[in-house]
């Protein structure tokens, strides 16, 4: 009996290039053209022996076409990033900055680090070892430094912006994704000098998908309360704003919820009673928390009494916030980063929440955030200009 060979079309090419183009699912594909090989290797010996051999190979062939196109249709976005510890993939390093101005701006440019640190202690809030580093220009570099530098150099007219940096971040990455978020929003204003201050906490990568997005959501309470700590010292004269970015977004809020005198763990903030209060203009970025958090009776839901701005920029479209739901092992939560929070009572701050689906797509990714001019034009309107908002 004479064997069939099988072959790839010239359509089946195409098919390939179409929905494999992608870096990100090229594994995938070599992983399922060697598994095939294997198996038509099986095939065309048992087709030697039986009537059906041709049958069976024009089956499989069928098979193998509708498979693919079924799984790069639920995996192309988000493959490899199918989960919730997922952050940028490489490529969107090539494309930053195609819809910025990269102005040369004269910003006072921070960088406080957790990292070293283990869970937060009630003991041990009157005093922290963050490390902190300055950056003195493009001549002198980073440079060493201790917080009471960092406080001493102050100026309280001049307004400080914090960028919080999401999931699986090294230190080099949090430096680098600031620099592109302070680009974007400041690089095509008028805007005086700020001081930028990137907050760098321990978020490297845990193995296991699920376990990571678990760990990381654990750690973000502890994290709260070095950063509620942190902007418990600063000079309440000061105009201050916050840019959280996924996990970090999370920090941000539970940051906050402790500053306006809640409870977060087990823990609240010593002394936040006799601390002045203070107003903070927030822009949440894919924000991984709970949508219902900062509604009154949820976990951050005092931080909404310490903004008097809240931006909020969510993405009914991203694969990886979609599946926020498997961040507990029971109920079913929906992320704020993807459903946005839902307002049927006037709060005591302003909010904005805006859909970016139409912009950012089907992505998790930071760098389609930062690379839309128009996205960082209303960051910008949210945290430093004095505009008026209408709720959505």
């Amino acid at each position: 009996m004479k064997v069939k060979q099988l072959y790839i079309t010239s359509s089946d090419v195409q098919i390939q290039r179409r929905f494999f183009s992608r870096p990100s699912v090229v594994f995938f594909q070599h992983l399922l053209f060697i598994k095939s090989y294997s198996c038509l290797t099986l095939v065309k010996v048992s087709s030697r022996r039986t009537q059906v051999g041709d049958a069976v190979m024009k089956s499989w062939r069928s098979f193998l076409v509708s498979t693919s196109l079924l799984l790069v249709a639920n995996c192309v976005g988000s493959f490899p990033s199918c989960a919730l510890g997922a952050t940028d993939t490489s490529e969107s390093e090539s494309v930053l900055g195609s819809d910025r101005c990269d102005v040369d701006r004269d910003d006072d440019v921070w960088l406080v680090s957790t990292r070293h640190l283990g869970c937060p202690s009630s003991d041990k809030t009157n005093e922290m070892d963050l490390h902190v580093k300055h950056y003195g220009g493009r001549d002198v570099g980073w440079s060493e430094t201790s917080l009471d530098d960092f406080f001493a150099s102050g100026d309280s007219a001049q307004p400080t912006m914090i960028y919080v940096h999401g999931n699986q971040i090294s230190w080099n990455e949090a430096i680098q994704r600031a620099w592109n978020l302070r680009n974007s929003v400041l690089g095509c204003s008028h805007l005086e000098p700020i001081r930028l201050v990137i907050w760098s906490w321990p978020s490297e990568k845990v193995h296991g998908f699920v376990r990571d997005a678990r760990v990381k959501a654990a750690r973000t309470n502890g994290e709260a309360h070095y950063f509620a700590w942190f902007l418990s010292q600063l000079d309440p004269a000061t105009p201050l704003s916050i840019v959280g970015y996924s996990f970090g977004a999370r920090v941000a809020t539970g940051a906050l919820h402790l500053l306006g005198g809640g409870e977060l763990g087990g823990q609240t903030l010593p002394l936040v009673k006799s601390a002045p209060t203070r107003s903070v203009r927030v822009a949440l970025i894919a924000a991984a928390l709970h949508r219902h958090w900062l509604r009154p009776g949820g976990c951050h839901e005092y931080a909404l009494s310490l903004m008097d701005r809240l931006l909020i920029q969510y993405n009914s479209c991203d694969p990886v916030l979609q599946r926020y739901r498997f961040i507990e092992k029971r109920g079913r939560p929906s992320a704020l980063g993807y459903s946005g929070v839902y307002i049927d009572e006037p709060l005591n701050t302003r909010i904005e929440q805006r859909d970016v689906c139409r912009i950012v797509g089907k992505s998790h990714a930071e760098f389609r955030y930062t690379r839309s001019a128009t996205l960082m034009r209303e960051i910008r309107d949210a945290i430093f200009e004095e505009v008026e908002f209408s709720r959505e």
